[in-house]
């Protein structure tokens, strides 16, 4: 709200520390105030008894009106309209200690500690749309503090029953907060903020100076920033901190109305691992496998091969740990880790995790004799038993951590490895067979995947259209996490698009996973994400309105939006839009406007109605004399979307027919010429059974991203408008 909340932080701590040191985990609504007037904000006078004898010397003449409010305090009710908790009454000592009185019967009835009685001001103001918001902080897991902004009071009930995600409630993190004109973006793109704001004819004038709620927004960020889990000088954070109603008053002024701050002394330490093993482990020049089989295929024996074949790693500098054999594939083999020659850059463990396992593990990572490690074994956290496995693995890589240079890096546990291009080397499980990789197209990306699983069925599924620089998954992410790779493979000039798949960021990784991305964006490139698990809980619901507003999934689609990331929101989708980026690589985006040919009616219908942001362009005078020369216009009304009627050939030669798409001017041929002949992004869609498969496979080698739905088509095409590389025209 001003600067006076630099020169006031020591004031915030010791209160929030006062309440710490009492074993509270939340603070009384008159503490909340006085917190909130040290950061800059106009507060409601306030007095606040335990008990009724208090009364006798509460002095309340300063509080304007006649009237006060009366709030019951109690840890254990933050909401308390529902059980008769606010009253207000005549600024009167007997009407104070009436309500004291049955405050405290409440209290009891509902089977909660009472705290005591907050005697504030009545505020005047409107209490109604707009005039009412909700400003909130909140710790996100992943992200660090957030902070939330939206319509408040009976407002919360409209944005939980009718507006849209995007358009009911700011999301934005804290530290981007100061972005002053990202902020301004941000809240435009809200309901409430254009009508607050005078930018509507519902409101042709503010009703508040805008600069008021900015200077808010940047308080609570502030607050949220210096009192976070991985703020090490701070003994203290704040959890959470949720004002609704922020009263706009009638002389433009905003004015909390009801607060309520949890905290705690929980802290984070985010050990990163070395970008050096993470290079390492991406490119490496010796390696170490552990678990290959000397008698039979096993998954570590079908590494090695895998290993061998890819040529990266020299036979001579592959190495494996066998308790018997000497000698595995032509690679030697040793007892122990003290009898390798040298120190391998990446070891590929695949043992089962038991004792056994963790005691290996341990020697490898608090050792000397690997720089990184691919652990493809599961089993750690899914029992009991692999959670104690969890927290010896994790222990010994927090030990690394400490040493100079930071010690191992650990990819995995439960993952499916690597396959790098640059690295020459694939350390996926699966024989060449079950995976080929022949995709012409797609070498200018990386994937990045929590899940080997996933990104297996992708390649599969888009085997004509990717064929990646990387892939890497990294399960369980104990150590290395997307954000440690993506910091590696960010300045690739070779890579122009990151495909990102996972569950769940690490916790408190969410700050730097977005540093990254909005990096990677500025420099031109794509990021193409899928969340899973959407439906993970947020912050439990009693605690505020904002958590039951955002829920945690809610939180990081919304900031990753904000930052430029691609989110489809199903699997179909990733599959079209990875195809348009690939497929349409180098070709640049001019515009929004399109024009869409079809030979069936519903087409152009449905292709029409799934615009999204693409609009129709209007055809030239020439292109309008042009296609009436070409198609048959006693039939054909010539506009955009154009109904060409009559078929094309697209079937291949058979007995039964004189089609033939190898002809001259058969549809798919048709197609390539004016793919071929356009630096234009364009899509094809072929609404049709197996027969046409052919076609569609001719289409896709020649680079044309085909789809068998025309929304699909439309979708996919419209990612890439949106998204794509431009040359600098608007829309």
């Amino acid at each position: 709200m001003n600067p006076a909340l630099d020169s006031n932080m020591d004031r915030v701590r010791a209160k929030l520390l006062k309440a710490l040191e009492e074993k509270r985990s939340s603070l009384h609504e008159h503490e909340i105030y006085e917190i909130l007037g040290l950061a800059g904000f106009r507060v409601p006078r306030t007095r606040f008894v335990t008990n009724e004898k208090e009364l006798d010397a509460l002095d309340t003449s300063d509080m304007p009106g006649g009237e006060v409010v009366c709030k019951l305090i109690s840890p254990g009710m933050p909401h308390r309209t529902e059980f008769g908790g606010i009253k207000f009454i005549p600024n009167d000592p007997k009407e104070l200690a009436a309500a004291f009185r049955e405050f405290s019967r409440i209290a009891a009835k509902a089977h909660v500690s009472f705290s005591g009685m907050m005697v504030a001001e009545k505020v005047p103001g409107r209490d109604s749309i707009p005039f009412q918001l909700l400003l909130s902080l909140r710790q996100d897991s992943s992200f660090g503090p957030v902070v939330f902004c939206g319509l408040g009071g009976v407002g919360t009930e409209v944005y939980k029953r009718s507006l849209t995600r995007e358009k009911g409630l700011l999301i934005r993190a804290a530290s981007d907060i100061g972005d002053r004109e990202g902020t301004e973006r941000a809240l435009d793109a809200t309901f409430f903020y254009p009508v607050i704001a005078g930018k509507t004819r519902v409101a042709r004038e503010p009703i508040l100076d805008t600069a008021k709620l900015r200077a808010a927004l940047a308080a609570f960020a502030k607050l949220g920033e210096v009192f976070s889990p991985l703020a090490a000088d701070s003994p203290v954070t704040i959890e959470e901190i949720e004002v609704n109603p922020l009263q706009i008053t009638s002389d433009g002024e905003i004015v909390p109305l009801d607060a309520l701050m949890r905290i705690s002394g929980a802290k984070h330490d985010l050990a990163v691992p070395p970008q050096a093993g993470i290079l390492k482990l991406l490119e490496p020049k010796s390696a170490l496998i552990i678990g290959a089989s000397a008698n039979k295929m096993n998954m570590g024996r079908i590494i090695l091969r895998n290993l061998i074949k890819g040529g990266g790693v020299p036979k001579e500098r592959i190495y494996l740990l066998h308790p018997d054999a000497t000698e595995i594939d032509g690679c030697r083999a040793f007892k122990s880790i003290a009898e390798l020659p040298e120190k391998a850059d990446m070891t590929v463990f695949t043992i089962p995790a038991d004792d056994k396992a963790a005691v290996l593990l341990s020697e490898l990572i608090e050792g000397e004799k690997t720089a990184s490690i691919t652990l493809i074994s599961g089993g750690f956290g899914e029992t009991e038993r692999g959670r104690e496995l969890d927290r010896r693995l994790r222990a010994s890589i927090g030990k690394a951590r400490s040493r100079p240079g930071g010690g191992v890096v650990v990819n995995g546990p439960n993952c499916m490895g690597i396959v790098s291009k640059p690295g020459g080397y694939n350390t996926f499980f699966l024989p060449e067979y079950k995976l080929p990789f022949r995709g012409t197209f797609g070498e200018r990306c990386a994937i990045v995947s929590q899940s080997g699983a996933y990104l297996v069925t992708l390649i599969s599924n888009l085997d004509r259209a990717l064929n990646p620089k990387y892939m890497i998954t990294f399960g369980n992410q104990a150590d290395a996490t997307a954000t440690d790779y993506l910091l590696a493979l960010k300045d690739d000039r070779d890579i122009d698009l990151f495909i990102l798949y996972f569950e769940g960021l690490k916790p408190y990784d969410g700050e730097r996973f977005l540093a990254v991305i909005r990096e990677i964006i500025r420099q031109g490139k794509s990021v193409i994400l899928y969340k899973a698990e959407k439906t993970e809980a947020g912050a439990t619901a009693v605690a505020s309105h904002t958590a039951s507003m955002a829920g945690n999934f809610e939180v990081m689609d919304r900031l990753l939006r904000d930052a430029g990331v691609i989110m489809p929101d199903t699997l179909d989708e990733v599959e079209d839009t990875i195809k348009v980026f690939t497929l349409l690589e180098g070709r640049r985006v001019r515009g929004s406007r399109v024009g869409i040919f079809s030979n069936a009616g519903f087409e152009c219908s449905v292709a029409a109605d799934t615009l999204g942001s693409l609009s129709l362009a209007t055809f030239s005078d020439d292109t309008v004399r042009r296609l009436r020369e070409a198609l048959p216009t006693d039939i054909i009304d010539v506009h955009n979307p154009v109904d060409a009627t009559p078929s094309m050939e697209n079937l291949p030669a058979g007995p039964d027919h004189k089609e033939d798409i190898l002809h001259e001017n058969s549809y798919p041929n048709a197609t390539i010429r004016a793919f071929k002949a356009t630096t234009k992004p364009m899509v094809a869609s072929l609404n049709s059974g197996m027969l046409f498969d052919p076609a569609v496979r001719m289409m896709e080698e020649a680079g044309i991203p085909c789809f068998r739905k025309i929304d699909r088509a439309m979708k996919a095409l419209g990612f890439f408008i949106e998204h794509g590389r431009r040359d600098g025209i608007t829309r």
